[in-house]
C-alpha cells in the first residue's frame, strides 16, 4: 500500500508542467503572503513595544500627579539646642552627652542637668572639662587642646575653639566643682551675679550708690567668662568669684593666654606647662590653679609640687592632687 502511494505521488509530480512552476501568477501570491506575514509580525512587535512604553509613561505620570496632589509636606529635622541650658529649657532633665548646634557639626558635650547655683534652678550646665579617674592623659599639644579630646562620658577637654565659640555668643557663668580624696566637695563660680545682687538690693546700675559699692566691693561687679580666639592665644577674661573653694583663678589666670607643652604663652621666665605636668592652662607665673595637671591619684599632701590636679586655695597648696574636678558654663 505504501508503494502504491509513493508511485502515485511520483506520477503526479512528473505530470506537473515545469513552465507552470515558473509562472509568476503562481509565485507572486506566495511571495506577497510571506511579505505580509513578516510585516504583520513586525507591526505586532512594534505595537507591543509602543504599548509597553505608553504603559511606563502613564505610570510615571500617575506617580508624579499623586505626589503633587497627595504627598505629605516634608519637614526638615530641627537643629539641636545651642547649649545645655537650651536643652534644659526645652524640658530635657537627664544629664548626658548631647550635640550642640552652636558648635561645628558632630561636636557634643556633657550636659550637667543636676548641679544647682545658689537659689537659682539647677542644671543646664555645658561641661567644658572633666577629670575623675585619670583614664585620659592631659599632656597634649596645642592642636589637641584647640580641637578637644577625651571621652565625653568620662574625662575630656571640649576644645579651646569650641569654648571660644560658645562664650562669645552670650554671657556665661563658669562653675568649677572640686572633690578631694576624703569625699569633701567645694566649688568656685565666676559669674554675672551682679544683676541679681544689685536688683535685690534695689540699687540701679550706674547710680552713685553702685559706684560707691564698687569702690569697696569690686567682686560684686562680676564679669562673665569670655575667651578670645586663637590669634590672641585663647586669652581668658574672668572675674567675680564666689564659692567655697577659694579664688585660685582670678589673680593668676585672668587675662592670660593659653599655654601647652609645645606652645609657651605664659609670662614666666620658665615654661610653666613643661615644668608642671605638661598640661594646657592659662598660666601667668605660673598658677594657683591647674585643673589639667597630671592625675596623680591619692598622694595626700605629698604630691610633687604643682604637678597634679591643683586648686591652691582649697586643699594642700600645690602639693595636693584632687580626685575629681569639672568646669562647666551656663548663660548668665
Amino acid at each position: 500500500m505504501a508503494n502504491v502511494l509513493l508511485l502515485a505521488v511520483f506520477l503526479l509530480s512528473g505530470s506537473l508542467n515545469p513552465a507552470r512552476a515558473q509562472d509568476s501568477s503562481t509565485i507572486v501570491p506566495t511571495t506577497n503572503t510571506e511579505a505580509l506575514e513578516r510585516q504583520l509580525a513586525e507591526t505586532r512587535e512594534e505595537t507591543g513595544r509602543l504599548k509597553n512604553e505608553v504603559d511606563r509613561l502613564s505610570s510615571l505620570v500617575e506617580t508624579l500627579l499623586s505626589r503633587r496632589c497627595c504627598a505629605e509636606p516634608t519637614t526638615d529635622t530641627p537643629a539641636p539646642p545651642a547649649d545645655c541650658a537650651a536643652y534644659k529649657a526645652s524640658g530635657q532633665t537627664t544629664s548626658g552627652v548631647y550635640p550642640l548646634s552652636s558648635l561645628p557639626s558632630g561636636v557634643k558635650a556633657y550636659c550637667d542637668m543636676d548641679t544647682a547655683e545658689y537659689f537659682l534652678t539647677g542644671g543646664g550646665w555645658t561641661v567644658i572639662q572633666r577629670r575623675q579617674d585619670g583614664s585620659v592623659p592631659f599632656n597634649r599639644t596645642w592642636e589637641e587642646y584647640k580641637l578637644g579630646f577625651g571621652d565625653k562620658n568620662v574625662e575630656y577637654w571640649l576644645g579651646n575653639e569650641n569654648i571660644h565659640l560658645l562664650t562669645n555668643q552670650k554671657k556665661y557663668t563658669l562653675r568649677v566643682d572640686l572633690q578631694d580624696w576624703e569625699g569633701k566637695h567645694a566649688f568656685a563660680e565666676y559669674s554675672t551675679f551682679r544683676l541679681v545682687l544689685l536688683l535685690l538690693a534695689g540699687i540701679q546700675l550706674g547710680s552713685p550708690m553702685e559706684i560707691q559699692m564698687m569702690k569697696y566691693k569690686p567682686n560684686i561687679m562680676n564679669v562673665p567668662l569670655r575667651m578670645s580666639g586663637e590669634s590672641d592665644g585663647y586669652r581668658l577674661h574672668i572675674s567675680g568669684y564666689s564659692g567655697t573653694a577659694g579664688d585660685s583663678m582670678d589673680y593668676h589666670n585672668n587675662g592670660q593666654r593659653f599655654s601647652t607643652m609645645d606652645r609657651d604663652n605664659d609670662a614666666s621666665k620658665i615654661d610653666c606647662s613643661q615644668r608642671y605636668g605638661q598640661g594646657g592652662w592659662w598660666f601667668w607665673s605660673c598658677s594657683y590653679s591647674f585643673l589639667n595637671g597630671r592625675y596623680l591619684g591619692n598622694c595626700g599632701n605629698s604630691c610633687p609640687y604643682g604637678q597634679g590636679v591643683m586648686w591652691y586655695h582649697w586643699r594642700g597648696g600645690g602639693t595636693y592632687s584632687l580626685k575629681s574636678v569639672s568646669m562647666k558654663i551656663r548663660p548668665a
